[in-house]
């Protein structure tokens, strides 16, 4: 589960929350793959889908200051929720498609996708903020990584996909801009109050719609 919220100040500055994390059934499998690498120093009970060390290189890729950040852990989710700053919202990227980095892995990823980018201009006493929203490859859901082994073709996705089916039931990612003020005009289809919403994917809906 991915969560992510965006709020941008009338200065153009702002925060990002984002919290990553992963059912206990899920995250002993990722634990129980890691175990079995023996380039891997760690135990298994250090392995995390998203931690501090993610989070700094997520703010490396991003373009923003990773602040502070604290573990969550439910009956239901186990993960990791951060706080990140920005001065200049029109120098923040965010990459919906990418997920995050490895379990350890302590250097940014590689962006090959185009990332969500902002405009941001003063307009007689207002602040215009735009969103420029990458278009999904053909063929693509834009949510779904490329599996390993699988050649990025739509049919070998699916097959890989297929067979992690139970991990990846619960998927769920949402992402969210928040204004720090009043909306007075927008042509983003799905707006409530102040908040507008950029993304949401919810893989067993889309599932139990496909008969999956």
């Amino acid at each position: 589960r991915s969560t992510t919220t965006i709020t941008v100040k009338q200065d153009g500055s702002g925060v990002i929350d984002q919290e990553i994390g992963a059912s206990a059934g899920a995250m002993a499998l990722l634990r129980n793959f890691s175990s079995g690498d023996q380039a891997d120093k760690k135990t298994s009970a250090d392995v995390q889908l998203f931690g501090p060390e993610q989070a700094q290189a997520a703010a490396a890729a991003m373009g923003v200051r990773f602040v502070s950040g604290e573990p969550v852990k439910t009956a239901e989710v186990e993960g990791y929720r951060a706080h990140f700053a920005f001065d200049d919202v029109t120098k923040v990227k965010f990459s919906v498609n990418k997920t995050p980095p490895g379990p350890g892995a302590g250097v940014a990823p590689k962006v090959e996708d185009p990332p969500f980018a902002f405009g941001f201009a003063k307009n007689n006493g207002n602040s215009v903020l735009t969103i420029n929203i990458p278009e999904p490859k053909p063929g693509e859901t834009g949510m779904l990584p490329k599996m390993p082994g699988s050649s990025g073709s739509s049919q070998d996705n699916a097959l890989a996909i297929s067979m992690l089916m139970p991990m990846l039931r619960g998927l769920y990612v949402d992402v969210s801009l928040v204004v720090d003020g009043k909306i007075i005009k927008t042509n983003a289809p799905y707006v409530a109050g102040s908040q507008v919403t950029l993304v949401q994917f919810d893989f067993d809906k889309v599932s139990a719609a496909d008969g999956a």
